[in-house]
């Protein structure tokens, strides 16, 4: 399973492709419009608009670099909501995927911890859930999702989740995101039910940021069942996380 849509061994650039102008940091950016069913038989991508975003300097600057990127990812997240009427008025369940006990899995609930709500709020419209992963609640994160949208009434959900990718150069430095939403584990492997407008009956958009490399990716004698991180995968995921985070108390 491939998470990156630039990572899908097709020329990009002949399917519609746009590169933005560069950025401060080292930062590049480019869209992708999966329009039509061939183009999503060609990259294995559902219809959806695609943005990525690629800051390989990422974790050498500090707070300036950090807020730079978030404010970055935050327009590009606007513009998907603006793209499906969404607004700062909208009703909006955000969705931590994965594992929190295994940091390469993490990023989901450690953006969360950053997003700033106030339960208290009469007029709340932000609700955040972590739905933790079937082997530890027995429970399909669609299943727990799916009722929640229903019974908050939200506008929309925004699912936030560790994707896996093939260099090791883009691990915890690059931002995917899209609106034709998310399939739970599919980093390695243990798909779920995807997560998306058709299934929720609501728009669902996804933030992902490769933060495994599977084993067999990088050396093809190793087995792919073995995931690959940064050394410094504790500090980088507080680094993206805090990226996500902030595009999202920005912007949503």
């Amino acid at each position: 399973m491939i998470d990156l849509i630039d990572e899908c061994g097709q020329d990009l650039k002949g399917l519609g492709y746009e590169k933005c102008k560069d950025g401060l940091f080292s930062l590049t950016s480019g869209r992708l419009e999966v329009d039509s069913a061939a183009k999503a038989n060609q990259t294995g991508f559902d219809k959806g608009s695609y943005y990525i975003y690629n800051c390989p300097l990422l974790h050498e600057f500090g707070r300036e670099c950090f807020d730079y990127v978030s404010d970055e990812v935050g327009k590009g997240l606007r513009r998907l909501m603006r793209k499906h009427g969404l607004n700062k008025k909208s009703r909006i369940l955000l969705v931590g995927l994965g594992n929190p006990k295994i940091l390469a899995d993490a990023l989901g609930s450690l953006a969360l911890d950053k997003v700033e709500i106030d339960p208290f709020k009469k007029s709340l419209r932000l609700f955040k859930f972590a739905p933790n992963i079937f082997s530890a609640t027995g429970i399909n994160s669609f299943d727990v999702v799916h009722m929640l949208a229903i019974w908050l009434d939200v506008d929309g959900v925004i699912v936030i989740d560790s994707l896996a990718t093939n260099s090791i150069s883009r691990l915890a430095t690059s931002f995917q995101l899209n609106d034709a939403g998310m399939t739970p584990g599919s980093a390695v492997n243990n798909l779920g039910q995807k997560l998306c407008r058709a299934t929720l009956g609501v728009t669902c958009l996804s933030i992902g940021v490769p933060t495994m490399l599977l084993a067999g990716k990088a050396k093809p004698d190793w087995p792919d069942d073995l995931i690959l991180t940064p050394k410094d995968v504790h500090q980088n995921l507080e680094n993206v996380a805090r990226v996500v985070a902030e595009a999202i108390n920005k912007y949503v």
